[in-house]
């Protein structure tokens, strides 16, 4: 599993969101635990940090888009870009 893929799925978790099937999460479900959420979130800006310095690493050319891994959110895939 590539740091991409696993930011992917920690994110769609923090936003209580199953990452293989896209449905929501049971509102009993552990993940949804306001201290999990956070800590999900706090992994996932650290993996998104870590993945954008190695972009920069080996992609220095100006104006480089990058885009983040599709993560899935009721049922639809959603993907942003980020200028690197």
């Amino acid at each position: 599993m590539s740091p991409a893929e696993a930011r992917s799925i920690v994110e769609a978790l923090a936003i209580g969101v199953d990452p293989i099937s896209g449905e929501l999460l049971s509102q009993p479900a552990v993940l949804r635990q306001p201290e999990v959420v956070r800590a999900l979130f706090l992994a996932s800006r650290a993996l998104e940090a870590a993945l954008r310095g190695k972009l920069e690493r080996e992609d220095d050319e100006e104006g480089a888009v990058a885009l983040h891994p599709p993560v899935m959110v009721a049922g639809r895939c959603r993907q942003r870009a980020l200028a690197v």
